[in-house]
């Protein structure tokens, strides 16, 4: 953790606990937050608004448990870290409690992260804001139910961590968990390219190699395992469905035969948009607001700002609250920002 002082210690909430009982008791209170969560998404598992997406996931899932080949057999532009992973729950016999477990642990080591980064940049009072931020409003932007953000952005943070914080600079590992993260989730690279723009600030880009060779090796060892398991047909539909598929669900109602719920009327996109970011306004404001009135922004807290925007940006691409989840800790840390130990 952050080297504090006497003095920086008595500006905290609460100067008489040790760093251990800190993260410990910080640790509980995420832990209390995300049961509570995971219960109320939990009241909506019978609702096919709230879990059409998690139900194709785990159909992909069954595929795979019962023999058949995923991307012929069945069809979902995601790549395949979701599937597989949803297996184990599958072959436990407990689909959604056990998928809820698993986003719970998710989300549970997410919080650590974000609060551990803002814990090394702004003080530990700071830092547990952040992970409070991130942890109560992941609630609005579905974080609780079985998809694959909570799953990418706990390997988002983790690269994030090791790129920019720490007094040593981990960028293979960096890369191999951003690596993992676009295995779930396509829009993990947007982090990829951003993590590379902060070396660049850094001037460490010489240590780019290293960073995208972290990037590749667990891209290559998924869709090599697919290709040694299920051969090329499977490996060719399933670099289509994670990455070819992308122009037409970006522009088109129907990506590949999968529905895609995108609207062609302007005024309707505008009350989408309108109503997907209305719960997370006072956040947005914020963290923004704590950007720009102190500008001289260090290269993490640039990468913050980027990320935030970047990541909240593809709202506009499809309307749906769960995309928010990336934005969200970027967003939570640039809010402690606003009180970090030295102000």
């Amino acid at each position: 953790m952050a080297f504090e002082t006497v003095a920086d210690k008595k500006t905290q909430p609460f100067p008489r606990l040790s760093d251990r009982a800190f993260l410990a008791g910080s640790m509980a209170l995420f832990g209390l937050i995300i049961l509570a969560m995971l219960f109320a998404s939990s009241l909506f598992m019978n609702s096919a608004w709230a879990t059409y997406d998690t139900g194709r996931f785990y159909a992909m899932a069954e595929v795979i448990v019962n023999g058949a080949t995923p991307y012929l057999d069945y069809e979902d532009p995601k790549p395949p870290l979701i599937f597989f992973t949803l297996t184990l729950p599958v072959l436990l016999g407990q689909k959604f409690l056990g998928g809820l477990l698993l986003v719970g642990l998710c989300n549970l080591a997410s919080a650590f992260l974000v609060m551990k980064i803002g814990w090394e940049l702004y003080g530990r009072s700071a830092g547990l804001l952040a992970g409070v931020l991130f942890t109560l409003n992941i609630g609005w932007a579905q974080g609780y139910f079985v998809m694959t953000e909570p799953f990418a952005i706990a390997f988002v943070l983790l690269a994030t961590y090791f790129a920019l914080c720490g007094k040593d600079r981990h960028y293979f590992l960096a890369g191999l968990c951003a690596g993992i993260a676009v295995g779930f989730k396509q829009y993990a690279l947007l982090a990829v390219a951003l993590l590379l723009l902060a070396m660049y600030m850094d001037k460490s880009l010489r240590k780019a190699p290293a960073f995208l060779a972290g990037v590749f090796l667990p891209l290559l060892a998924i869709f090599g395992a697919i290709l040694a398991v299920y051969g090329f047909e499977a490996l060719n539909a399933s670099l289509y469905w994670s990455f070819g598929v992308a122009g037409s669900y970006i522009g088109e109602k129907d990506a590949g035969g999968v529905a895609s719920y995108r609207t062609s009327d302007p005024l309707m996109l505008a009350a989408n948009i309108a109503m997907a970011t209305s719960m997370f306004t006072s956040m947005i404001i914020i963290g923004f607001a704590s950007a720009f009135k102190d500008r001289k922004l260090s290269t993490a807290e640039t990468y913050f700002l980027l990320s935030a925007a970047g990541f909240a940006l593809t709202i506009l691409i499809r309307q749906y609250l769960h995309y928010w989840v990336l934005a969200l800790p970027f967003l939570a840390l640039l809010c402690a920002r606003l009180f970090k130990k030295d102000r």
